[in-house]
């Protein structure tokens, strides 16, 4: 499993390699609804655009990338991942393979 690292910036661009693929996630956060949304290129195609980031659900997982799971979580029971959760790790972002999802089924 990989935690990705969210710093303090509205909006943040990050990329890595999940499933031997060239995965870029882009954050940005949204004022009106105190949250952040997600979207995401694979292979520099983007496949997924706006996508609201909340907790404990796989927020790729309707769209079937190929890639595994990612999904948020908080560390503490209620948190949301508002503007100051998601940077300083109160509710955290994570990537899980599909062997790793198989695992915990």
């Amino acid at each position: 499993m990989i935690e990705f690292s969210i710093i303090d910036e509205a909006d943040q661009q990050f990329a890595t390699v999940l499933g031997g693929r060239r995965v870029t996630i882009r954050l940005r956060y949204n004022v009106s609804t105190d949250r952040w949304n997600m979207d995401l290129s694979i292979d520099d195609e983007p496949v997924l655009l706006g996508r609201r980031v909340v907790t404990g659900i796989d927020l790729i997982a309707p769209f079937n990338l190929g890639i595994g799971a990612i999904f948020a979580l908080p560390e503490k029971d209620g948190a949301l991942p508002d503007r100051n959760n998601l940077p300083r790790g109160i509710v955290r972002l994570y990537h899980a393979s599909a062997a790793e999802m198989a695992e915990v089924a």
